[in-house]
């Protein structure tokens, strides 16, 4: 086994390009690839990558091919803004092996390097990214030349909206009762409130790769269900993918949501600026869904703990989700928070808060049972006028 460089297991391995002499080699960046280092003459002698392994820190790999190449040259990508989709060349002869001739790059800012080499005479070869996917990682053969090459590259993936069976769990007693928003500064700020009550499902709209928008249920009293509103763009279109996530409801041992983490970026690579959130997954007390959408960019996640749930989310959307963040709060906490919640939803609670007290006035004094029974239905009628979403 050839040389092998960290290890980012949810890449997909692409095919093999060139000869069969050398051997093996591995390039699996787990962030981002932030230079490349190209050694040609003829043909392309030897290749030696960076890549960020923090907020400011990169971490260098040996050559992979030779040592010889009387030409040298260096591409720096502004990752996580920039990062490559394509890459194109040829194999050639060399001295009576096959090898790599010719070396093209290309980024998602359309930024073209190459072609490196110029030997040509034998198979072209290209691979171009999905919209919104990239080109994470290589592999090949190496000798005296770079015998072989392959790429490493990512998605859009399928959502995977089963749960996977691993919860992420961070024992912290200091998380702060609002977390993020993670993401852009572009669109209308939102809050949507923290409830007491239990978040039981989730809907995600992917289009192009990225988070279109998002939408959520909770029971605020049983079997109440009330939506919130949905937090983006339009998604009534044929480009629009929306998921489903459905919180178990066993009564001895509710499902509940614990933390997010993801990606944010730029969305148009001409409008740089223009982050959105790129790709979501939702952690609870019993697994995880996701991801939905791309994950490419900066990484983000909430903190989570054993004794705190989500409770809420808020954030930034336009046409897309901008910024998310979470309300947390503790499950051990004796003093409920009083709910924060924005625009329609605090009429509803408040109609219904009212009435329920009214009801327990009534029933404690063991009269008017039928006009308590009147006024929990008229309480169902007020919560459907006002907010229109309730099953």
């Amino acid at each position: 086994m050839g040389s092998t460089h960290d290890q980012d297991l949810s890449s997909i391995k692409g095919e093999l390009w060139g000869g069969q002499g050398g051997r093996d080699w591995h390039y699996r960046p787990v962030n981002g690839i932030v230079e490349i280092t190209i050694v040609y003459t003829d043909v392309i002698d030897s290749l030696h990558f960076k890549h960020a392994i923090g907020y400011g820190t990169n971490k260098s790999t040996e050559n992979f091919g030779g040592h010889g190449g009387k030409k040298r040259t260096t591409i720096l990508f502004d990752w996580p803004n920039e990062y490559l989709t394509e890459i194109s060349g040829s194999t050639g002869t060399f001295n009576r092996d096959e090898v790599i001739g010719t070396l093209s790059f290309t980024t998602n800012r359309n930024n073209k390097y190459g072609p490196f080499g110029s030997v040509n005479d034998g198979k072209p070869f290209e691979f171009i990214s999905k919209k919104n996917g990239a080109i994470v990682g290589f592999f090949g053969r190496q000798g005296n030349f770079i015998d072989a090459l392959g790429v490493y590259y990512k998605g859009p993936p399928s959502p995977i909206v089963a749960k996977v069976n691993s919860a992420l769990t961070m024992d912290k007693d200091d998380i702060p009762l609002d977390v993020g928003p993670w993401g852009g500064n572009k669109g209308k700020s939102w809050n949507g409130g923290r409830f007491q009550g239990r978040i039981i499902e989730i809907d995600v709209h992917v289009r192009n790769g990225v988070i279109r928008a998002i939408q959520y249920r909770y029971e605020i009293g049983s079997p109440l269900v009330v939506s919130s509103i949905k937090h983006g763009g339009e998604v009534a279109d044929r480009a629009s993918t929306t998921y489903r996530i459905i919180l178990d409801k066993d009564n001895n041992s509710p499902e509940e949501l614990v933390g997010i983490s993801g990606f944010y970026g730029a969305f148009d690579a001409n409008c740089c600026e223009y982050q959105v959130v790129q790709s979501i997954s939702f952690y609870t007390n019993k697994g995880k869904y996701g991801p939905f959408g791309t994950e490419i960019g900066t990484f983000f996640n909430s903190p989570v703990c054993t004794n705190a749930k989500v409770v809420g989310f808020h954030g930034r959307s336009g046409e897309y989700l901008d910024a998310i963040g979470v309300h947390v709060q503790y499950l051990s906490s004796s003093t409920p928070e009083q709910p924060i919640i924005d625009g329609t939803e605090i009429v509803v609670c408040a109609k219904f808060a009212s009435i329920n007290a009214i009801c327990f006035g009534l029933n404690y004094l063991n009269k008017y049972l039928h006009a308590c029974v009147l006024g929990c239905l008229l309480c169902y009628f007020c919560v459907r006028q006002s907010f229109g979403n309730v099953h």
